[in-house]
C-alpha cells in the first residue's frame, strides 16, 4: 500500500466537495474506493452518527412527563403510565415502549417489601 501524495489527497477532497461519487473519483484519480471513503469520513468527522432504527414514538417531552408522574407518585407502573400518555399523544404506544423510556432514565422495576402498616411501637 503506497502512501497518498498531498496533491492526490487535495484532488480527492476537491472532487468530494464538488459532489462526485466514490466510483467517479476512483476513475479520475486512480485512488482506491476505500481510501476515498476514509478521506470522506475524515472530512465529515463532526457529522452526527445516526444509530439507525425507527424514530421513537415518544418525544423527549413525553418521556419527561411520564417520569414526572412516576416520581411524584401519581402513577405506579408502566401500564398506568401508558394509559396516561396514550390520552395525550395521537399515536398509541405499548407498555414496553414506556418501560424502555423509563429504563433509558435509569428507572428499574422493583417489588416493594411487604410490611405491616402498624409496628409494635404504635
Amino acid at each position: 500500500m503506497k502512501p497518498l501524495s498531498s496533491a492526490q489527497h487535495s484532488t480527492v477532497i476537491s472532487l468530494l466537495q464538488e459532489g462526485y461519487s466514490l466510483h467517479q473519483i476512483q476513475s479520475k484519480t486512480n485512488v482506491g474506493k476505500s481510501t476515498i471513503g476514509r478521506i470522506k469520513r475524515e472530512m465529515d468527522w463532526n457529522k452526527e452518527n445516526n444509530m439507525g432504527g425507527c424514530p421513537s414514538k415518544l418525544s423527549h417531552r413525553d418521556k419527561e412527563s411520564i417520569i414526572r408522574q412516576i416520581t411524584t407518585g401519581k402513577l405506579d407502573n408502566a401500564v398506568q403510565a401508558t394509559n396516561f400518555i396514550n390520552n395525550i399523544i395521537p399515536s398509541p404506544v405499548t407498555p414496553q415502549t414506556v418501560r424502555n423510556a423509563l429504563k433509558e432514565n435509569d428507572f428499574q422495576a422493583i417489588t416493594k417489601k411487604k410490611r405491616p402498616l402498624l409496628k409494635k411501637a404504635h
